[in-house]
């Protein structure tokens, strides 16, 4: 990790694009040092990292930067000021903020499509829906108008750093509210590679759990999100056999919940729980599930729960047994 950084950046209105280049920036350093300037006040030298202003690398407001930049892979999104950094910058980032080595590339993707590309979209004025809309033959223009008002998100990530621009009457600095913004951008930066390499770890440990798994039933010793793992597996036997998932509950106790056959249909169960428990809580649950730590039964019965992990597999058990 560096020890100091000397940003430079334009003045003015500062956007999500901007805030998010130096928030990435400050990732891989002790302290940063940000100067917001003009195009005619740009520093030299290999010691200044200049972006969203200046016409180099970092930037994307020239016709020659958008053609050189290109866009995103895989879209038609150009990029921003903060896409830019991403794209030159992620490999240190990420190594500074101990992301193991194996794991670089996916956080990359992950974070790229969860919150970089939203941003430089926004910057650049690009509305998904429109240029989505341009590829559909004979679509009358009502239509075309209702489908991007539908589409429209008036509050997003970018929306909220925009107000951390002082108001007209406001007597903050613009210095000043600019480093909160980033400050406030660096802590949802932290926050998601956080989760995506946790979701990475989990993604080991919940594949160990369905090698583990017998009997349609898959016992996690620790929560960890699962579905998406699981889902994934199409072409794995033991995967695709799994019909009930025990973990522990983050209220306490153990839940059982349903695998689903289609991950886009939430009633789509391999082996539903039985229908007379749905909606049943403890004596009553009990008393027709003859599971003695019975909880709850979730209303829609994708779900169920005990207080111990042995009835939590006893009542998987009898629901298995059941038709």
């Amino acid at each position: 990790m560096r020890d100091i950084l000397n940003l430079y950046t334009h003045d003015g209105i500062f956007h999500a694009d901007d805030v998010f280049a130096a928030a990435l920036l400050s990732l891989m350093c002790e302290d940063i040092n940000v100067v917001r300037g003009s195009d005619t006040d740009i520093p030299e030298g290999g010691d200044w990292i200049v972006f969203d202003i200046g016409g180099g690398e970092l930037d994307h407001h020239t016709p020659e930067n958008k053609e050189n930049n290109g866009t995103h892979p895989g879209t038609d999104i150009p990029y921003a000021a903060c896409g830019l950094v991403w794209r030159k910058y992620h490999e240190e980032i990420l190594e500074a903020q101990d992301c193991p080595k194996r794991y670089i590339e996916s956080v990359y993707q992950k974070l790229e499509s969860s919150l970089i590309l939203g941003i430089d979209a926004e910057d650049n004025a690009f509305n998904p829906a429109g240029k989505a809309l341009e590829a559909i033959v004979n679509v009358p223009e009502e239509q075309k108008k209702y489908v991007l008002t539908a589409a429209r998100t008036s509050f997003t990530v970018s929306q909220v750093i925009k107000d951390f621009n002082p108001t007209w009457n406001s007597t903050t600095e613009p210095q000043d509210a600019f480093l909160d913004a980033v400050s406030f951008a660096r802590d949802i930066l932290l926050n998601r590679i956080d989760s995506i390499i946790s979701s990475l770890d989990g993604r080991d440990y919940v594949l160990r759990c369905i090698d583990y798994s017998s009997a349609h039933i898959m016992i996690m010793d620790e929560f960890a999100p699962w579905e998406g793992v699981l889902y994934s597996q199409r072409y794995n036997p033991k995967a695709n056999d799994i019909w009930y998932v025990i973990s522990p509950a983050l209220r306490g106790g153990w839940n059982v919940q349903c695998a689903l056959s289609d991950s886009d249909d939430r009633t789509s169960y391999r082996h539903p729980l039985p229908q007379e428990w749905y909606g049943l809580r403890y004596e009553e649950l009990q008393k027709v599930s003859g599971i003695s730590t019975a909880i709850f039964c979730h209303a829609s019965g994708f779900l169920a729960g005990c207080e111990t992990e042995s009835d939590a597999v006893a009542m998987a058990e009898k629901a298995a047994s059941m038709q």
